[in-house]
């Protein structure tokens, strides 16, 4: 079995511009508001540039820390086989594969796919990933997929857990989104969980999608702070499923 060796494992921050963009705009209103005199005018300049600037401190919150805990409480409140075979849709870095990997045995699999897209994620590469592998000693029961959620190169029915966390809502429009959900539900072996993590503007389109998928004993709930993105205005949510 692999040891995880000294190197720094390296995280990406989701759409890596949103938050840039959301601090440099506050900085700009904050420094507008600084030189203007005109009341009541210069107090709603204040509350905008503060709004801004909270919003890209808690986008970075989210990316670089909230969405490992909340992927922390949705593992500790599930059982997962030594020997399951897991799919990461969107892996990114491979956070969510890892975690899992690390609690699989000799027989159990952990695959990660991506497009590995920097838009997507900061420095986002199967080099790096693979990397974060090797570091955190889970290289021997992990595996890397270039593909597209919407023609996953992989069998019908071969996964115990299908996963995805941030990644499902960068696929536009809609229809592609359902054919994802379908390929999802497709390489699931019949009592298999599908998980998901995203924000909240497609929660209702994604229970739907699974209602009309088959999946039983859906569940939908808010991801709560640690998924705000920007604001409670955009906030998250998971979602699971069982396979008929």
């Amino acid at each position: 079995m692999n040891q995880p060796t000294h190197k720094r494992i390296t995280r990406g921050i989701d759409a890596p511009f949103v938050p840039i963009m959301y601090l440099i705009a506050g900085i700009l209103i904050l420094i507008n508001w600084a030189f203007s005199h005109s009341y009541p005018t210069s107090w709603v300049t204040l509350t905008l540039g503060i709004i801004m600037l909270a919003g890209g401190l808690i986008f970075f919150h989210t990316t670089l820390r909230g969405k490992y805990i909340i992927w922390q409480k949705i593992m500790s409140n599930m059982s997962i086989p030594k020997d399951a075979q897991v799919l990461d849709l969107g892996c990114g870095h491979g956070a969510v594969l890892i975690a899992f990997a690390q609690r699989l045995g000799a027989h159990g699999h952990a695959t990660g796919l991506d497009l590995w897209r920097q838009r997507d994620q900061s420095n986002n590469g199967s080099e790096q990933t693979q990397a974060n592998l090797v570091a955190s000693g889970v290289a021997d029961r992990t595996s890397l997929l270039t593909g597209d959620m919407t023609k996953l190169p992989t069998g019908d029915n071969a996964y115990d857990f299908v996963v995805s966390s941030f990644a499902l809502h960068n696929i536009k429009p809609a229809a592609q989104r359902k054919i994802a959900l379908s390929e999802a539900v497709r390489t699931l072996k019949p009592g298999g969980r599908l998980v998901i993590v995203d924000t909240n503007h497609n929660d209702r389109e994604y229970k739907a999608a699974l209602q009309g998928l088959g999946l039983k004993d859906i569940e939908l709930k808010s991801a709560g702070f640690n998924g705000w993105w920007s604001g409670p205005w955009m906030s998250s949510y998971v979602i699971q499923g069982i396979k008929k």
